[in-house]
């Protein structure tokens, strides 16, 4: 089994000031202890501390003595308490998590996570501006414990200036316009002016707003309790004042500019196009809200309740499932936007694409957090992180069901991310990796999305929790998703783009996770026959391919629509006739890797347009409909099914299928 590991992870041993936060390290270890049973490449991830809390993170031991039940940690020296206890208080995933594995797995069938990150602040008695060391242990079934970790020192920040905008006259009556107030505020908050740091803080109400812009070197904080409520008036998001999603042509024209998000990081004269560090050391954190304002309540108007149980008795928002010929019965924000650019001569399908507003656009950032806050009803996509590096994406809530595009977290061309103990509850894909289409890829050399580590986060209803494309012309590559909680989501890892947009995703591992009820579509899908994107482009040079693709310890109980592994291509003669291009070679994937994969209660697979691959230990226990389990059609080559019934290499000729019965254990 090939274990992939992103080469490079984000860095820790820089100096940043950053709203009062300087970051130093020295990591001293050891040459002459046998670390390995200890955890691994100990590290705070980007701007994952302020003036009073530190959060850490680490990799599994590579070797244990044993079943690892837990990790404990140490700051000078003096143990802290364990990671269970500690995602306790900091984990919006956590109770989901313990919840899952309590009500849905009474056979103690399913994988069991391990949480790898831990939160120390004030009432493990850290100060500002002072320095601490961490080490952590594994905890063993027996309680035992492995030898120290590498020591990682990490220094607090300085204690921030604090702008309070209600301080500087904003209203928190949820009605009043506060843009001008608001951005006065973080105009002025600058490290010039104050160099023990700065930070923007929201508390108390509700802030109506519309577009605000962040600089580089400052910290943007809506307190707990709090909401930054968008406008849902068009002019309050000036299209001027927006961005291209990409600085190439379609059809011979721009693409059409979108209006800024409500919260923005962004050049004053976008092109498509920002280099990452153009903006440095942003944090956007706090306990509050903030709320799109974009569709009115309740999943239609036969079915208005703005809200509805979860599986633990909490609440979650439900709002609008719409579309363009919806948009002006469901929508406020989303229908008011829309609606503007219909009047300025739009078409209407256009006006609906391009004329919503997400709920963040931070582009061209060298270091960045986003962490804790709640994220509510946008008129468009979620958080959006482009052409950005070293960006970390940290306990957030994301409760957008069931809005119309709304996305969770979309990374586009960028390099280094994290997402850890995040809670998703999305409209459409929960995580999801861009990097642009066609030829217009080369031509602006585009850079790859690259290096991500997803853990620790339960991913409730959503399109796709992982989920690489549409747009995959510059490659996405180096994901590692593990240690994760999948419930309800239409698909686990979903790869998805048309063959002429060229790249594809490459170098993925998809470990150590528990998925149940995979209810849209297919646990695991890889297809290049995605039609719902309607750009059009210059075709790329090769169709679109995934490769290096491992998925190793998952179980999958129940997925009754569709097949439990989809995998699709087209010959070179078909891509000829439906798209009129002629792109040299059958799209086709390669060094597929599955293995120590269970799947119960779900449908055969459907495996086509794969080469030079192995499935390893794969069963099924219940295959619906009574059918054999694997199913290999068109285009397969060299595929190899090895477990306690099969042991045989597959090559399918024409339009061939060959059906194998499936091993249940």
């Amino acid at each position: 089994m090939t274990q992939f590991l992103p080469r490079t992870r984000l860095t820790l041993c820089t100096t940043l000031v950053l709203g009062g936060l300087l970051a130093g390290c020295d990591n001293n270890s050891s040459h002459t202890v046998d670390r390995s049973a200890a955890p691994q490449k100990l590290q705070v991830p980007t701007l994952a501390f302020d003036d009073t809390s530190i959060t850490l993170a680490w990799e599994k031991p590579t070797t244990a003595s044993g079943e690892i039940k837990d990790y404990n940690v140490y700051m000078n020296g003096k143990l802290l308490g364990s990671t269970l206890d500690n995602q306790d208080k900091h984990s919006p995933a956590k109770p989901y998590i313990d919840n899952f594995y309590t009500k849905f797995d009474a056979d103690n069938w399913h994988v069991r996570v391990k949480f790898h990150n831990f939160t120390a602040d004030s009432t493990d008695g850290l100060k500002p501006d002072t320095e601490y060391k961490f080490t952590v242990r594994t905890v063993y079934a027996d309680g035992k414990e492995s030898v120290d970790s590498e020591t990682l020192t990490q220094r607090t920040s300085k204690t921030p200036h604090v702008i309070d905008v209600k301080a500087e006259g904003a209203v928190d009556n949820g009605t009043t316009v506060n843009t001008t107030i608001i951005q006065q505020a973080i105009d002025s908050c600058t490290i010039q002016v104050y160099p023990e740091g700065c930070k923007v803080l929201l508390s108390g109400g509700v802030f109506k707003s519309g577009a605000l812009f962040l600089h580089s070197d400052m910290t943007f904080e809506i307190a707990e309790g709090a909401k930054l409520l968008g406008s849902e008036n068009p002019a309050d998001y000036p299209v001027a004042k927006g961005y291209y999603l990409y600085p190439y042509l379609i059809q011979g024209e721009m693409l059409t500019k979108r209006p800024p998000s409500l919260l923005n990081v962004l050049e004053a004269n976008d092109h498509g196009h920002t280099e990452a560090g153009t903006f440095k050391n942003i944090r956007i954190v706090g306990k509050g809200s903030i709320d799109g304002n974009g569709w009115v309540a309740g999943l239609s108007t036969s079915k208005p309740a703005a809200t509805f149980t979860d599986e633990l008795g909490n609440e979650l928002p439900q709002i609008r499932a719409s579309s363009s010929t919806k948009v002006s019965s469901d929508g406020i924000l989303a229908k008011n936007q829309t609606q503007a650019a219909i009047d300025e001569g739009v078409a209407l399908d256009d006006a609906y694409k391009n004329r919503r507003s997400s709920m963040m656009t931070l582009r061209g950032v060298s270091n960045l957090y986003v962490g804790g806050l709640t994220v509510l009803n946008p008129a468009y996509h979620g958080v959006m992180a482009l052409e950005s590096e070293n960006v970390v994406m940290h306990g957030l809530q994301h409760k957008t069901y069931d809005g119309n595009n709304a996305d969770g977290i979309e990374f586009g061309n960028s390099q280094n991310v994290m997402v850890f103990n995040n809670f998703f509850d999305t409209g459409d894909d929960s995580v999801n990796f861009a990097a642009g289409y066609g030829a217009g890829v080369e031509e602006f050399s585009q850079k790859a999305q690259s290096g991500a580590w997803i853990f620790n986060n339960y991913f409730r209803e959503g399109h796709g929790a992982v989920v690489a494309g549409s747009h995959t012309g510059a490659w996405i590559e180096k994901i590692v998703a593990e240690n994760n909680v999948m419930y309800l989501t239409d698909v686990g890892l979903r790869m998805k783009s048309r063959p002429y947009y060229g790249g594809g995703a490459r170098d993925v591992l998809f470990r150590d996770n528990a998925m149940k009820d995979i209810g849209g579509n297919e646990p695991f899908i890889f297809t290049i026959a995605y039609s719902a994107d309607t750009n059009d482009t210059l075709p790329a040079k090769e169709p679109a391919q995934f490769r290096d693709i491992t998925v190793y310890n998952i179980t999958i109980d129940g997925s009754n629509k569709k097949s439990s592994i989809a995998v699709d291509g087209m010959t070179q003669a078909a891509m000829d006739t439906a798209y009129g291009f002629d792109l040299g070679r059958d799209a086709y994937h390669k060094n597929f890797d599955f293995e120590d994969v269970k799947f119960r209660n779900v449908k055969a697979t459907a495996i086509g347009f794969l080469h030079d691959s192995q499935f390893k230990n794969v069963t099924f226990d219940n295959v619906l409909n009574g059918a054999q389990a694997w199913s290999f059609g068109e285009g397969v080559s060299n595929v190899k099914v090895k477990d306690s019934v099969n042991d045989q290499t597959i090559t399918t000729t024409g339009a061939q299928t060959i059906t194998l019965d499936g091993a249940t254990q």
